[in-house]
């Protein structure tokens, strides 16, 4: 599995996932499973199994990590939350023995870099920038090193 078969995968779940004003996301069962690379049915019973006197490994897991019986049984109509779609590909990453997949590796690994750049973004007060032609052409000219760094650009932008 690539890049470019998890990207067309992504393409993929895009109507069953969605973001709340709080940027807050959370996807469908079936959106979950296919980052995965699992069958939809694993989770579903995976998370219908924390009723169950013994949960499956996956639900105690996702319980460990703070959620209730309860919250897994209303992801099963509702969707499942961001924070526990990281933990359910984390699981079918590392942790699920002869059921880890390698999609659910590589998605990690493309999720967590971008998940370490927000992070980096945020502690150092990054924003991205209004105008990106605008920072590329100011980017190349500093890489080729014709400008100073501390060339003031601001009459060259229309207002």
């Amino acid at each position: 599995m690539s890049a470019i078969e998890i990207t067309e995968i992504i393409k993929q779940i895009s109507q069953e996932i969605e973001v709340d004003s709080n940027g807050h996301g959370k996807a469908s069962i079936k959106a979950t499973a296919r980052l995965a690379g699992v069958d939809d049915e694993s989770i579903r019973k995976a998370l219908k199994s924390s009723a169950d006197p013994v949960p499956s490994k996956l639900a105690k897991e996702l319980m460990l990590q703070g959620f209730k019986a309860t919250d897994l049984n209303e992801w099963r109509t509702n969707g499942i939350p961001d924070v526990a779609i990281a933990i359910i590909l984390e699981y079918y990453a590392y942790e699920a023995g002869r059921y880890c997949t390698k999609q659910a590796r590589l998605v990690c690994r493309s999720f967590n870099t971008i998940g370490i750049r927000a992070w980096i973004q945020d502690k150092l007060g990054w924003t991205k920038s209004a105008n990106p032609f605008r920072e590329r052409i100011i980017s190349n000219a500093y890489s080729i090193r014709l400008l100073p760094k501390n060339h003031d650009f601001s009459h060259c932008v229309r207002k």
